[in-house]
């Protein structure tokens, strides 16, 4: 029992002590214009202050991310336009799941969280939802869990699209701002 006391002791004293005077009384603070770039060691800095390390933590898998789109009121009349004394909307829910094994942090640079298009049967842009909008500067962030999903609910208001609807068929395509990979996309059927 002695002799493992004293081998401990004889191992803590040959091992080189790393430690900082910390002393109030003293100036501890480097001088940063004189103090030359020196490498630190830290028993934590290769595995959490790695910042490549971190920012692959962080990469969101976009593979893991399944968006869906539904619309309601499809097929839409047109019929329906002439007979409401309402503004005629077609509400759009825009559903991201995460069927990945981790939580993704999902990052946007402003208020903005998601964008959809109205497209004809051309592909060409009728409304663009983002077109006449502005969004705070604010970053924001919402947080996946495995299994759970985020959901956004707007309208599409028919009576501000730059032309009139026809009968036929037209695309909505909705994606998450930010995260151009996670988008749904759905038709339209427009009747008389």
């Amino acid at each position: 029992m002695k002799r493992a006391i004293v081998w401990l002791a004889w191992l803590l004293a040959a091992v080189p002590a790393w430690s900082i005077d910390v002393n109030p009384s003293k100036n501890t603070h480097p001088n940063i214009i004189d103090q030359t770039p020196r490498r630190h060691w830290s028993l934590f800095s290769f595995r959490f202050g790695d910042p490549k390390r971190i920012e692959k933590a962080n990469q969101v898998n976009v593979r893991n991310l399944e968006a869906r789109l539904q619309v309601d009121r499809n097929p839409f009349s047109l019929a329906m336009l002439h007979d409401r004394l309402d503004s005629a909307t077609i509400r759009l829910t825009f559903q991201v799941f995460n069927k990945g094994k981790r939580t993704y942090s999902l990052t946007f640079p402003n208020a903005q969280r998601y964008d959809f298009v109205l497209r004809d049967a051309a592909n060409q842009p009728l409304y663009v939802w983002s077109a006449d909008k502005e969004f705070l500067p604010v970053e924001g962030m919402s947080m996946l869990d495995p299994g759970d999903y985020l959901t956004f609910t707007d309208v599409l208001p028919i009576q501000d699209l730059d032309r009139p609807l026809s009968p036929g068929i037209y695309r909505i395509e909705m994606t998450l701002a930010g995260y151009p990979g996670v988008t749904a996309a759905t038709n339209l059927t427009v009747v008389p």
